[in-house]
């Protein structure tokens, strides 16, 4: 369980860096708003894909994901910040998943 956290933390870490490095090191990008668009968009589908989708489907998994994405989705649309709305995800499935483990 340890190794899903840390992959998406890497992902969040990704996603801060594709949009930080180009800017702080003023690296020259002929369209840099097309390419932060994209690299964000790759990321969070690939967190997307990897961690919402298991199988055997496994209910518990599932709506353990299914919370952390509306958490996602909200966060984004209450501060308009990507990174900081996966590490709002990261911290609810983290502790959906404590509190479903705790019930058992």
């Amino acid at each position: 369980m340890l190794e899903h956290y840390l992959a998406i933390i890497l992902v969040a870490l990704g996603t801060y860096l594709a949009r930080f490095l180009p800017l702080r090191f003023k690296l020259k990008i002929k369209n840099l708003d097309e390419y932060l668009s994209y690299s964000s968009a790759a990321l969070i589908s690939a967190l997307f894909v990897t961690s919402l989708v298991s199988f055997p489907v496994e209910f518990e998994k599932l709506l353990v994901s299914v919370v952390a994405l509306i958490a996602v989705f909200t966060s984004y649309v209450r501060w308009k910040n990507l990174g900081l709305s996966v590490l709002v995800g990261v911290v609810v499935h983290f502790i959906v998943s404590l509190a479903i483990q705790k019930s058992y």
